[in-house]
């Protein structure tokens, strides 16, 4: 490893950096440290924290070094303090400026059930971190809709509320963020289709190709948010075919799956999950529920798994589409607390997959993952539920 500094910020790196980088032979490591490489892969990040101690050797991270909290490199302490940020220079100029904002412009794609319930959540108490919400749709209608109802919803005691206007389809990624809710067909009531989310995945990844084609066209620098179902498979989906970096792409949908095992725990004498549980994975059939991270109990965990699995079913059975808890809990009320970096539910990019977990963003794209001590038979499953993911090829 070589270390060198420039503009006052230290680097190591395996590669001969030019002479505008002046080497040395220690660093302190008082401050943030850059791990400069270069990687010109469609999979590899662009800018990113270093949480797995495997990267420095491979230039990807594993499921376990990323949800572990077990270290034992030369770089140990630099890794557990999130102090270690690495950059490829084959992505991104070291010196790239991304300026953290205080609010941002927001613009949202498909105007259906869920978007439409999203976005009234996102006006009712997304003022404090959302500038503006440009809205649309192909149906022209849905966005006049759309902008009379919600600029109408508002009190005079609380606020603010930001603005929502109509976009057209050449200003779509004028943004920072972009969140993508389109969907192709849901299944009705009575259908008999367990499997909702994997029904739609060949329309929707059709329908995300076009739109992330779009983004790469655009220059698109934000994020690209995806809502629609399945939200792990159409986040890559979007990588393929947009070419944007893995980093400015996340899935929201396992939020309404920790907020069902919530749900099911309280009702089966399990009060300490929402302290001590978690979810992880994808929003439908390898989904993992843990039932503590502390205590962890396997035939609890597959019996919450399952409830929160078929969880959807029944609202069906009752004759509904299960919407309103999805737009809000992972879709609303999570993309949210990643605005404002705090924790929450969606995916992280772990060598080609987006996998869902506990985790929150520094400028939306350095990722800080909650870590444990992981029980073996959890990562067991775990670990099926990533293979899972990683079959996939588009």
């Amino acid at each position: 490893m070589k270390y060198y500094i420039k503009d006052s910020k230290e680097i190591m790196s395996i590669i001969s950096l030019d002479s505008t980088y002046k080497e040395l032979s220690s660093l302190t490591f008082d401050e943030e440290v850059y791990y400069l490489y270069e990687d010109t892969s469609i999979e590899a990040l662009g800018i990113h924290l270093i949480e797995d101690e495997l990267f420095l050797e491979a230039h990807k991270e594993s499921l376990e070094g990323k949800l572990s909290e077990a270290l034992n490199g030369p770089y140990k302490e630099l890794i557990k303090n999130r102090k270690l940020i690495g950059i490829n220079l084959k992505k991104l100029p070291f010196d790239h400026d991304k300026q953290l904002k205080s609010k941002y412009r927001v613009h949202v794609l498909g105007l259906g059930d869920v978007g439409g319930m999203m976005l009234s959540a996102l006006r009712l108490i997304g003022g404090d971190i959302i500038e503006a919400i440009g809205i649309f749709d192909l149906d022209d209608n849905r966005i006049k809709r759309w902008c009379y109802e919600l600029n109408q919803i508002m009190t005079i005691d609380r606020g603010p509320f930001p603005e929502v206007y109509g976009i057209t389809m050449e200003n779509l990624f004028d943004c920072d963020v972009f969140i993508f809710t389109a969907s192709s067909r849901i299944p009705e009531v009575g259908s008999g289709i367990t499997d909702v989310r994997m029904y739609q995945l060949e329309a929707n990844t059709k329908i995300i190709s076009i739109y992330a084609k779009q983004a790469k066209e655009a220059n698109f620098k934000g994020q690209f948010i995806v809502v629609s179902d399945p939200v792990d498979l159409l986040c890559k989906a979007a990588l393929v075919h947009g070419d944007l970096r893995p980093e400015q792409i996340k899935g929201f949908g396992l939020g309404v799956m920790q907020a069902r095992a919530n749900y099911y725990a309280n009702k089966n004498a399990m009060p300490y999950y929402y302290e001590k549980g978690r979810a992880f994975g994808p929003h439908g059939k390898h989904l993992v529920i843990a039932d503590s991270m502390t205590s962890y109990n396997e035939e609890n965990s597959l019996k919450l798994t399952e409830m929160t699995v078929k969880a959807n079913l029944d609202v069906r059975a009752v004759g509904y589409k299960p919407f309103i808890a999805p737009a809000l809990s992972s879709a609303a009320m999570s993309i949210l607390a990643y605005l404002e970096g705090k924790w929450h539910y969606s995916t992280v990019y772990i060598d080609g997959v987006y996998f869902g977990c506990k985790h929150k963003c520094i400028g939306l794209d350095l990722t800080v993952t909650e870590q444990y001590t992981l029980d073996s038979m959890l990562l067991k499953r775990l670990e099926s539920s990533y293979k899972e993911l990683k079959s996939f090829e588009f």
